[in-house]
């Protein structure tokens, strides 16, 4: 998912990401006990978006890991 008034999420760091996670979800509850709507949905949409790439890179770190494992397990001889 991409957002054109936001960078590529692609280019921060895990801490970064999990950062902009946190004080993002902060800021939900904050609209939310104000009852501000149309605020919730955009940082709805921000907080899935990091999400998602954080989602995206833990399935390649699990990937990678499973992959390097698995050619220890086999035995073809």
């Amino acid at each position: 998912m991409f957002h054109p008034f936001e960078g590529n999420p692609q280019d921060l760091s895990d801490t970064d990401l999990e950062s902009k996670i946190q004080d993002l979800t902060k800021k939900y509850h904050t609209a939310y006990r104000l009852g501000k709507p149309e605020l919730l949905t955009q940082i709805t949409t921000f907080i899935t978006i990091y999400r998602n790439e954080m989602s995206r890179r833990n399935r390649e770190k699990l990937k990678t890991q499973l992959d390097g494992d698995l050619d220890q397990l086999i035995n073809v001889d």
